[in-house]
């Protein structure tokens, strides 16, 4: 039981830091610090960190998170 729970927490850390990766790919390209997008992803989760964004770029951001991801993810592969 003990190893479920390592890989579960192991797996939940790499998912956040891919979503921080991201969110911090997407911040540069809008010209925003993304320490605040960052601190919401950590208390609130991904959605209020978009929003964080969002308010900053006066804009929907959630198609461009998911375009940086695509692009982060590619990076990984290869």
């Amino acid at each position: 039981m003990k190893y479920d729970d390592a890989r579960a927490a192991w797996l939940s850390e790499m998912e956040f830091a891919e979503k921080a990766h991201v969110l911090k790919m997407l911040a540069r390209e809008l010209g925003q610090d993304n320490a605040p997008a960052i601190d919401e992803l950590a208390r609130h989760g991904l959605d209020a960190a978009l929003g964080v964004l969002a308010l900053a770029a006066g804009a929907s951001v959630g198609e461009a998170y998911l375009r940086h991801r695509a692009l982060w993810r590619a990076g990984q592969a290869g």
